[in-house]
Order: structure tokens, then sequence, then C-alpha cells
């Protein structure tokens, strides 16, 4: 059911083939999108219109009415309701930390330098609405925005059988009233060039299918964007102080994702451990209504991998970069100290990943597919740009000023050296 890995090192065959994972699209999937993009640049609204009743079932008007949304928001249980609440209060509290503030200091010559930091005007949002739903993706990708002061916030998400209640009632409850119902390549043109009157907006955030991902490939540097996301990602060291049972449904509560192209890995330094975590799995996948699903992802990346000791697992931890990484062993912090490369970090047994994902605060948008190496989980920062400031007086210019301009002399830049050497 789950493949057990012993004596396990970073260079085992299983690790390479888990850091290296990719679910690359087609060259077919490519050139749709492409041309997608292509048309839409050209074409705006019209080709917009066309692709989302095609592609995204559309049936009336392409924006939300305000009726739409509460009509939805309306229809939305009142535990979850209550639940989406806790979650923005949480989720805000959290990211509000994150603020940064310009700052300026005089140099020797009183010349004035610095830093002016202020937030993306308009923001587009894509929120998952076809195989699945995702309130939770419309709080953690809102929320940060929202506290960094952008001032517009567009939403784009497939509504073929409707708003679905619960992201509409997390877009009511937030105050976003801009929404518009597609997804796929199409959306993420809309939002990048603009078209008819929806404005283009300043950076694309959110997860989407493989069209969404590969659109926002293609279209950034005409936008920013957040990240590419990849299948979810979930490793596990657990020593034999965690509850085995635990383990093995926190494996599964990322298995179910569905794509087959998810990672859900247990390191443990106990092959007695492996073997019981490996029967649980086991147990709860064939009481599971998901079986065929979870069947489909163990059997492509779900392993256990059984390392000599902590400081192996800790190496092969810091290998594969996971997107979500808990420590159930009876020293977590000790054992966070040395790894360095995680998405979100989960210390001790209590602390579950899908905690993280809906309710807890830190954001559930993370670097997948080995890039937590060198990315980080979205936040307020992602929304805010930063602008340097430099005022010279004519004391500073003569000081410094002969030196820019022999700098610029040795690159061949006769008109910069100029330009300072008139003020000299």
């Amino acid at each position: 059911m789950i493949r057990i890995v012993r004596n396990a090192t970073v260079k085992s065959a299983q690790v390479k083939a888990l850091a290296s994972r990719q679910a690359a699209p087609s060259a077919e999937v490519e050139a749709v999108v492409r041309g997608i993009l292509a048309r839409v640049r050209a074409e705006g609204m019209p080709a917009v219109l066309e692709y989302a009743r095609k592609f995204d079932g559309l049936k009336g008007s392409l924006r939300a009415t305000p009726a739409e949304l509460e009509r939805a928001a309306a229809k939305c249980p009142a535990e979850v309701r209550k639940a989406i609440r806790q979650a923005i209060r949480n989720v805000r509290a959290f990211h509000k930390r994150q603020l940064e503030k310009g700052w300026e200091f005089k140099g020797a010559m009183g010349e004035t330098l610095g830093v002016r930091v202020a937030p993306l005007r308009r923001v587009g949002l894509y929120v998952p609405g076809g195989a699945a739903v995702y309130p939770s993706t419309v709080i953690m990708d809102a929320v940060p925005a929202q506290v960094a002061g952008v001032s517009e916030i567009a939403v784009v998400t497939p509504a073929r059988d409707g708003l679905n209640p619960a992201v509409a009632c997390a877009l009511r409850e937030l105050g976003i009233d801009e929404v518009y119902k597609l997804g796929g390549a199409q959306a993420v043109a809309m939002l990048a060039y603009g078209a008819g009157p929806v404005a283009r907006v300043d950076k694309i955030v959110g997860p989407g299918n493989v069209y969404a991902a590969l659109a926002k490939k293609e279209v950034f540097g005409v936008v920013d964007i957040d990240m590419i996301a990849g299948p979810s990602e979930l490793m596990v060291l657990a020593d034999e102080t965690s509850d085995p049972d635990w383990v093995a449904a926190d494996l599964l509560s990322q298995a179910e994702h569905g794509s087959g192209f998810e990672a859900v890995v247990c390191v443990t330094d106990s092959l007695r451990h492996a073997k019981w975590i490996a029967q649980c799995v086991e147990e709860q996948v064939l009481a599971s209504p998901k079986r065929d699903l979870l069947e489909k992802v163990l059997a492509n990346y779900g392993c256990i991998l059984v390392v000599k000791d902590w400081e192996t697992g800790a190496a092969i931890a810091d290998e594969i970069a996971p997107e979500h990484l808990e420590l159930a062993v009876a020293s977590p912090r000790a054992l966070m100290a040395r790894i360095r490369n995680a998405g979100a970090i989960f210390l001790g047994s209590w602390s579950t990943e899908p905690i993280g994902d809906y309710i807890a605060g830190p954001n559930h948008t993370l670097p997948t597919n080995g890039t937590a190496r060198f990315s980080s989980p979205l936040g307020v920062y992602d929304f805010l740009k930063r602008t340097s400031v430099i005022e010279y007086n004519a004391r500073a210019m003569r000081r410094y000023g002969p030196e820019a301009a022999a700098l610029a002399d040795s690159e061949g830049f006769v008109q910069h050296a100029a330009a300072i050497r008139k003020r000299l």
C-alpha cells in the first residue's frame, strides 16, 4: 500500500525521485494556453466571453451581481460561516505582524537615502471552482493583500453551477464585490491584459488548474505572480513517540488532493515504527470513500523512509524541501534547528497540517516542487513594493561624484560620467 525504504539517504533513488518530481504540461496544453492568451490580448472582452461560455459554462453576465453574491452567501451553513469569520480573524492577526514601513537616513555628506514602501494598487485573485472549491484560498490570499493596503481586489472563479456558498460567504465577509465567473487561462489573460471594463491588475495570486498555472507563468513579466503552485506535499518526521495512526491520517490528508502527483512521505528512525505507520495507512485507505484516489497517489509518490539517525533525516528534508513539514518527534524544536528548507513547519504531534490549511493564521499558499529552497509563503510583503529614495546635495556630489564618474568611465558610459561632472 505504501512502500517502506530501508537505510534511506539523500542519495537514495526514492529521495532523488521525490526531489525532482514535476507535473509538466503537455505541448498540446501549452499551445492551447498560448492561443487563449494571444486572442484575449488582441480581441479583449469578446474573446473572454467566448472562452467563458465554452469552458466555464457561463450564462448571463460575466460579473457576479451583488444580489448573486448575497443569495449564494445566504446558503452557507451557519457552522461554516462561523469558521470563516474565525479564520479571517486569525489570518489577519498573523499577517498584521508582517507589515513593513519605509525608512530614511542621513549620509555623512548630508545626503538622504531610503526606501518608500507602498501597496500594489490592484490585484487579481484566482479562486478554483471546478473539481474543488476553496473558501480558504479566498481568505489566505485576500487578507494579506488587504492588510498591505491594496485598494482593489478582482476575483475570478468558475461558477458553472452558480457561486459556491462558502466562497461567496468569504467574499462577503471580506467586503470583496468585484467577482467574475470564469477560470482557466481566459481568466488569467483577462486579469493580466485587461478586457473591456475590466482593468488589468498588477499581480495575480491563487492556485488553479494546469491551464491557469501555465497561463500565470506565461504572463509573468506583464504582471507579477505569486508562484507556480504544484501538487501538494507533506513530509512527516516521526519517531516512536508519535502516534502511527495520527501520522497515517496526516499523510492521507494530502494524498486526497488527488492529482496523482502529490508527495506524501514519512521519515522515521525506527523500522518497527515504519511498519506500524504502514499498517495504519492501509487500514485507513481501505476504510476511505476515496480509496481509489488515495491508492493512486501512494503508488506514485507515497513512501516511508527509514533512516539511521536524525542527521540523515534532516538532510533528506532539506534535499526535498517540502511544502509542509511535520516534526512529530520528542524534541521538535531541536530538530527544526537542523532544517533549512520547508514552506511551513508544524511542531509536535498536535500540530497537524490541516490546522494550518484553515485556521491557524500563517498563510497556506506555500512553495512546492522544491522551491522552498529559495521561496517563502505568501504574505503581506508580496503585496508591497519598495522604491529607493535618493536625495543628494552639492556637498555630497562633490565628495562622491568624482568616484562615480570614474566608475562610469571604466564601463564606457561617457554620458553617465558627463552628467555627473557637469555638477562638479
